[in-house]
């Protein structure tokens, strides 16, 4: 079984959830996979779309921690800039321009804190949406008889 197929069930859950609510969403997930595929694919099908699911859970779980992406490397870039233009800041003839790179500084810090905080937020939506697809693979598996599991 193809992986981009179960890969485009969950995307399109994840969209119709976003758009049209969590039953409906889950009402299209499972006709989708029952109209695709009958039997003992469907139970594959739930059991491989669960795997892949758990992935992503996993992946955005890791993911999720700003300090382990490209953040950090602005943030110490800007701790250093910020040393500087303090030390700028302490000389006459270089004042001006440490006031100019600090502000530049302040202002990228607020960047930053604004992308980690929307960053943990879409992440977290994500990693939610996830676990409802893997809840609702669990329940659907569990009524499937045990032939199709």
């Amino acid at each position: 079984m193809d992986t981009t197929v179960i890969d485009e069930a969950i995307d399109k859950y994840v969209h119709e959830r976003m758009e049209k609510g969590k039953t409906r969403a889950a009402e299209r997930f499972l006709s989708y996979a029952y109209l695709k595929y009958a039997g003992d694919e469907v139970g594959e099908f739930l059991r491989k779309a669960k795997g892949l699911t758990r992935y992503y859970v996993d992946f955005l779980t890791l993911m999720e921690n700003p300090f382990k992406g490209p953040e950090l490397a602005w943030f110490a870039s800007m701790i250093v800039v910020g040393i500087v233009s303090c030390v700028m800041l302490s000389e006459e003839q270089t004042r001006l321009a440490g006031i100019f790179i600090l502000s530049g500084t302040l202002v990228h810090a607020w960047s930053l804190l604004r992308m980690v905080a929307k960053k943990w937020r879409e992440i977290g939506v994500m990693i939610a949406i996830y676990r409802e697809i893997i809840e609702i693979i669990e329940r659907e598996t569990s009524s499937l008889p045990s032939s199709a599991r």
